[in-house]
């Protein structure tokens, strides 16, 4: 065999082990983006299922925040609307969706219209608005809150539309103490993380 033939033989050599090499790390790196992945998603469950047990339990609402402007900017005897109106408007809301039973259009639109009444500072989109209370309206539907859980996640709701100067660490939690409530009163995960998304964009139109 000549001197070329061994040249080019351990070439070749050479090749299939940094080949074999890049495949190896590859895998590796590959396997550590999974387990990654996968890490993430178990503290992520975890987190929800401390939420969860804290809607259960009672703990105080990431919402309970010191008082706010009472009434809208610029006030007049006909658009007067309070903290307190807004929340007793959207606890009246939720609890005029039944669970199991057909929602109308009434009821919808109601809730559309006290959610955009209820913003004291800068307004979301109708659209979003109604898209929020669509999503919120078909997973109550097949839903069971309790009245507390009710008032809690009404809570939330009316925070969100006024979460202008919210830290957004606040702003996180309540919007994952919401995911919670719905799940604990039986709203699938899926569905719970949606409707959860929905509120988060008018938030961030709010506070824009």
């Amino acid at each position: 065999m000549t001197v070329f033939s061994f040249a080019a033989t351990g070439l070749q050599l050479a090749m299939k082990l940094l080949i074999a090499n890049l495949v190896l790390v590859g895998l590796v790196v590959h396997s550590a983006s999974g387990q990654g992945a996968q890490a993430d998603m178990i503290k992520r469950r975890a987190k929800e299922t401390v939420n969860q047990n804290n809607v259960r339990q009672g703990v105080p609402a990431p919402a309970q925040i010191p008082p706010r402007p009472a009434t809208l900017a610029t006030p007049t005897a006909s658009n007067t609307v309070t903290q307190a109106q807004s929340l007793a408007k959207i606890k009246g809301d939720l609890a005029a969706i039944k669970p199991n039973a057909v929602v109308s259009a009434e009821v919808r639109q109601q809730l559309t219209l006290d959610l955009a009444r209820a913003v004291r500072g800068t307004k979301p989109s109708l659209a979003t608005v109604k898209k929020f209370a669509d999503s919120l309206t078909a997973a109550l539907a097949g839903a069971a809150l309790s009245d507390d859980q009710q008032g809690r996640l009404a809570q939330n709701i009316e925070a969100v539309l006024n979460a202008k100067t919210f830290p957004a660490a606040q702003f996180d939690k309540i919007l994952e103490d919401t995911q919670a409530i719905l799940e604990v009163g039986t709203v699938k995960r899926a569905t719970a993380v949606s409707v959860t998304a929905d509120l988060k964009t008018v938030g961030v139109e709010v506070r824009r």
